[in-house]
């Protein structure tokens, strides 16, 4: 498999009764997490947690968050970035061949244009379903079977 993916993405928006339909395309370069020069050492079973504490360590205050702005602000464009650098997307493709076995169902939660899954998938797989917040992302993403554009903070 190639190391990278270059493809046009064309995107409309406003196209409801409100909006000014626009149409926008943009070229894009997708790491397929094969042909790179990394490799990964198989992992020895670990046990994270052997006991937990009788009182919990955490106060309410570690769960909130820097901005407590709804998500929805932030993911309304899309940003079509990566998250995590190209070892990581190795990494991460390399384990879900090895874990995910041939005629799966996969959720793909958070979702957006990518999802790391070897490019066999999309062939191999019975179906690869998703959720994420933007909808032009998820579009994007070629590795999908279906999706649904949801802010999970809400429902």
């Amino acid at each position: 498999n190639p190391r990278y993916l270059d493809s046009e993405v064309q995107m409309k928006y406003g196209n409801d009764s409100n909006g000014n339909p626009r149409t926008r395309g943009m070229l894009v370069r997708k790491f397929t997490g094969d042909s790179t020069p990394y490799t990964f050492p198989t992992p020895r079973p670990i046990r994270l947690v052997k006991e937990w504490p009788e009182e919990t360590p955490f106060e309410k205050k570690d769960f909130f968050r820097a901005d407590e702005a709804d998500d929805e602000n932030f993911y309304t464009l899309p940003r079509l970035v990566y998250h995590i650098d190209e070892p990581a997307v190795a990494a991460l493709t390399q384990y879900y061949r090895s874990n995910i076995p041939a005629g799966s169902n996969i959720l793909d939660i958070c979702s957006s244009w990518v999802s790391h899954y070897p490019l066999e998938f999309k062939d191999t797989m019975k179906r690869i379903s998703a959720t994420g917040m933007n909808s032009l992302e998820l579009i994007a993403n070629d590795q999908l079977s279906d999706y649904m554009a949801r802010n999970l903070n809400v429902n």
